[in-house]
């Protein structure tokens, strides 16, 4: 009887909300990807010197995680990736689809990888030269202090956000994002008369909102509040689009240039950051609960939906947007996307969504003008997995059955490993005219973890 039951092959589980089919975020592929890439750094010594960053789709190099080093800002998304299957299978292990043989070793080989990804983001998390600490640290150390209570994590955490308010200027009344930006327009060196502030800023005040909440220090809730006052006098639009970047007189605390830095143009609109605003937005309603916020990230989501709608029966998959919604196509029916933007404004959205659900139900309606911010979410993700979820699959292997003394062995976990390392595609990380690298259509590493985490955040919500 014994036998019979371990030779069941167990059934995977349905991931359906409204009708739409989110398996392939919860899928065996999209752990096996992590493991696969994460397994080869496990045979580095810590600290890591660089981090997995975007996959090419063509060339020689294509299908292979090109690696930035550790102190870039995207360091702490792949850890992230590994920390979302964590929660997975803490939290939800309902949600995990893989086969039965790798579930006793899965949850503790993914907190050695996670805790391995960490150790550079540890000795990393007091630095004062850049903004983008909230990417760095939460997506693997936040959650491993949530998971684990890994008081290590906390204090990194803790440090990162007092780096990050070291940066505001007062009479600015914003974080300093960049100290320079150089391209092949323009050279912007001295941080006496320049003070550069991106709209990407918005997704970091997440970090200062926690631990001010954390610490009992409303000093970092009021640098995180004002910075989003800041953004939106001086960076969205009259329509609620935004500019990528504004050039501030630290000398003045005014605006002297409102340009671009990833975007087509200074007055177009980078579809990216755009996403970036509606995520930072709802974020920031969810810690203050004035209604301002939540206006602007629905206001945000609204311009961000309707440029995709444009598409609507020019090209195919119109949600997934376009790299700058302003920028012209060389092949209007094949338009260069950037399937991280829709990613990104689909966490916002479901954000937005779940906000909405605690208000009266006229000022929800009121604020939502009858729009369903989960269907959008859901539509863009749809979307987003149809066209750019890579088919060349990963998978765990069968074990041999090694026994010693007569007694079975755990094995490693050995994977089927895929060509293509990232698990979408399509992705634009800057397609600048002017800047010295120019990427397009890869896959990219904060697709992936925002991916992952938008299925995490339907399981927490309890929607799946």
């Amino acid at each position: 009887m014994g036998a019979a039951v371990e030779d069941v092959k167990e059934s995977s589980k349905p991931a359906v909300v409204k009708g739409v089919d989110l398996e392939e975020i919860f899928s065996e592929n999209a752990a096996a990807k992590i493991i696969q890439v994460a397994q080869r750094g496990l045979k580095q010594n810590a600290p890591l010197q660089a981090y997995p960053h975007t996959v090419a789709q063509t060339g020689s190099e294509a299908g292979r995680y090109e690696e930035r080093e550790a102190d870039f800002w995207t360091c702490g998304f792949f850890p992230g990736c590994i920390y979302t299957l964590l929660e997975r299978s803490m939290k939800y292990p309902q949600s995990v689809n893989i086969p039965s043989h790798c579930r006793s070793q899965y949850q503790e080989l993914l907190l050695k990888l996670g805790r391995h990804y960490s150790v550079a983001i540890n000795q990393m998390s007091s630095r004062t030269d850049t903004h983008d600490m909230g990417f760095i640290v939460q997506p693997a150390l936040q959650k491993d202090w949530e998971l684990t209570g890994n008081i290590e994590s906390l204090q990194s955490v803790i440090n990162a956000a007092y780096a990050l308010a070291s940066r505001y200027d007062d009479k600015v009344k914003a974080i300093r994002s960049w100290d320079v930006a150089i391209n092949d327009r323009y050279s912007i060196t001295d941080m006496s008369t320049n003070f550069l502030v991106i709209i990407d800023s918005m997704c970091n005040l997440d970090l200062l909102y926690f631990v001010g909440h954390t610490q009992n220090d409303h000093s970092l809730i009021a640098i995180a509040t004002q910075h989003a006052n800041s953004i939106i006098h001086e960076i969205l639009r009259p329509d609620h689009s935004s500019y990528h970047l504004v050039n501030f007189d630290p000398r003045t605390g005014r605006p002297q240039a409102k340009m671009t830095n990833q975007g087509w143009k200074d007055d177009s609109t980078w579809s990216r950051g755009q996403a970036w605003a509606i995520m930072g937005f709802a974020q920031t309603y969810t810690w203050t609960k004035d209604v301002k916020y939540l206006e602007t990230a629905i206001q945000c989501g609204t311009y961000f939906l309707r440029r995709c709608r444009e598409g609507e029966g020019i090209w195919h998959h119109p949600m997934v947007p376009c790299w700058d919604f302003d920028a012209p196509q060389e092949n209007i029916l094949e338009p260069l996307r950037d399937i991280s933007a829709g990613i990104i404004a689909a966490n916002g959205l479901l954000i937005i969504h779940q906000a909405l659900q605690g208000l009266p139900s006229t000022l929800a309606e009121s604020l939502s003008s009858g729009m369903n911010f989960l269907d959008m979410a859901l539509a863009i993700v749809s979307e987003s997995l149809d066209m750019s979820y890579d088919r060349d699959l990963a998978s765990f292997s069968t074990p041999p059955k090694e026994k010693v003394n007569g007694n079975a062995v755990r094995s490693d976990l050995q994977i089927e490993e895929t060509g293509f390392e990232c698990i979408l595609r399509n992705s634009t990380t800057n397609w600048n005219e002017h800047a010295h690298k120019k990427y397009a259509d890869h896959g990219l590493v904060y697709a992936d973890y925002y991916l992952l985490e938008f299925g995490n955040k339907l399981l927490r919500a309890g929607l799946l």
